[in-house]
């Protein structure tokens, strides 16, 4: 942990830890949402799940944005319960999955970060 606080405590280091953090942050989404959209649109399921969603579409009348979160919500039960198939089932798992190790990615990566910076503070 001591080499952790000292590589942390050196500002280029730093500076390429937390670009790092912010990388994890957003490349895995990006590649999720890809990956998502590509295997989604191989089956007649999954396009159908597709064509409502983009029926429902987006808004940014806080209103309306209710609205489709709810119909979203509905699209995320109606997927459970298996409606369009078991691959979109199975897909929404493995995206449930893939978020959540990416949520312990980013607190783990980040809670280092902000340890490192108050002990270093601390310590001066």
């Amino acid at each position: 942990m001591e080499n952790v606080l000292a590589a942390l405590a050196d500002p280029p280091t730093r500076d390429i830890y937390l670009a790092a953090c912010f990388a994890v942050m957003v490349v895995p989404i990006i590649a999720i949402a890809l990956w998502y959209h590509a295997a989604i649109d191989k089956t007649p399921s999954g396009r159908a799940l597709m064509k409502r969603q983009n029926e429902i579409g987006v808004s940014r009348n806080p209103v309306f944005a209710v609205r489709t979160l709810v119909d979203a919500l509905k699209m995320g039960r109606d997927i459970e319960a298996g409606r369009y198939g078991e691959q979109p089932r199975r897909m929404q798992h493995q995206v449930w999955v893939m978020i959540g190790t990416w949520v312990a990615a980013l607190v783990a990566m980040f809670g280092i970060l902000i340890w490192a910076d108050a002990v270093n503070r601390a310590t001066g």
